[in-house]
């Protein structure tokens, strides 16, 4: 065998295992981009079900524990020994609670902004929007405010 014929042997393998790996990667790829991430945005809970987990996907600090039957709303903060607690929050003009236990509220959050987060009332359509505000120190504080009428 000459020289010239072992040089093309290994250039035709050299061009092989590339053309290998390259279709590997490629193959790679595709399957990664036609997987969707999972990104839950909200408890699965039976139609009784008194609370509801609901989480933006734009970040964990959207998340929020809203009271179906009364409206009550929580926040998930940590806390200062560094653990997690669900913070009350104010909502404007929240009506009284009913003791019947019917479920009547229902959050939404679009995954577009956080202002696109609303609370419903299933009964009435009256929905407050969250808003983030300033307080007079200057704090950042979170709140719920009907719409317009």
């Amino acid at each position: 065998m000459c020289v010239t014929s072992l040089r093309i042997t290994s250039l035709m393998e050299i061009e092989m295992k590339f053309f290998a790996t390259s279709l590997l990667f490629c193959s790679i790829n595709c399957f990664a981009q036609t997987r969707d991430p999972i990104a839950y945005s909200s408890t699965t809970i039976g139609q009784q079900a008194r609370y509801e987990i609901v989480q933006s996907t734009l970040a964990a600090r959207w998340t929020f524990r809203v009271d179906r039957v009364c409206g009550n709303i929580g926040q998930l903060v940590t806390t200062s020994s560094e653990g997690v607690t669900w913070e009350p929050m104010f909502v404007s003009g929240l009506p009284r609670c009913t003791a019947d236990g019917k479920i009547r509220w229902q959050l939404f959050t679009s995954g577009l902004a956080a202002r696109h987060t609303f609370l419903m009332n299933t009964e009435t359509g009256k929905t407050w929007q969250v808003q983030t505000g300033k307080d007079s120190k200057g704090g950042e504080f979170t709140a719920w405010f009907p719409f317009e009428e």
